[in-house]
């Protein structure tokens, strides 16, 4: 029962909209709450075999996780139309990836090299191709509203994609993204950035 699995051992505690996820001092996940396949993250069973051990973080949205391992693999299950489904990446995620980052719908997974994987709703943040180019190798630190995703880069640089009301369109202030962004801010639909000169 999962009342014996989390008995001892948890550090942490991650939730979505419908169910917990524990993670256990041995890396090991255990997960519990709305037990519909594929639907919101209760029933892992699907990749319990990758969760048994070595996650070091979850990350969770509206009705999925995503396990970030040790060995910079990612495992992803819950709803498979809103960012549960990873397989259009799986070899992306496969290794050297950093941290996780979430929108209500979707992923963002920084990479070691710097690249960003993107992955789940794709008028939400799901689908980065319209910045790919801008993404390769530039990524430092990304932040997300419910709908959209910005990727503040190394240069102090900012990208943004995703729903454009939802803070995913910057055109009108690309200029003054271009450079010398030391902080990026965000609220359920807009982004705002602080810059070096204040």
């Amino acid at each position: 029962s999962v009342s014996s699995q989390i008995s001892s051992g948890v550090v942490e505690i991650y939730n979505n909209s419908y169910n917990f996820a524990a993670l256990k001092d041995d890396g090991s996940v255990v997960t519990w709450g709305l037990s519909v396949p594929g639907y919101a993250g209760g029933d892992s069973s699907a990749v319990q075999n990758q969760l048994q051990s070595g996650v070091i973080d979850i990350a969770s949205g509206e009705n999925w996780f995503a396990a970030l391992k040790d060995d910079g693999s990612v495992v992803v299950w819950g709803n498979s139309n809103a960012g549960g489904d990873s397989s259009s990446v799986t070899l992306q995620l496969a290794s050297g990836v950093a941290e996780v980052f979430v929108a209500e719908d979707a992923f963002a997974a920084l990479k070691e090299d710097g690249s960003v994987v993107t992955w789940g709703h794709s008028d939400w943040g799901g689908n980065s191709s319209s910045v790919a180019s801008q993404l390769t190798g530039g990524g430092g630190v990304i932040f997300s509203t419910e709908k959209a995703f910005a990727a503040l880069k190394h240069d102090g640089s900012v990208v943004t994609w995703g729903r454009s009301w939802g803070g995913g369109d910057s055109s009108s202030v690309a200029a003054q993204l271009a450079g010398g962004i030391v902080e990026v801010f965000s609220n359920a639909n807009a982004f705002a950035a602080l810059k070096a000169d204040g």
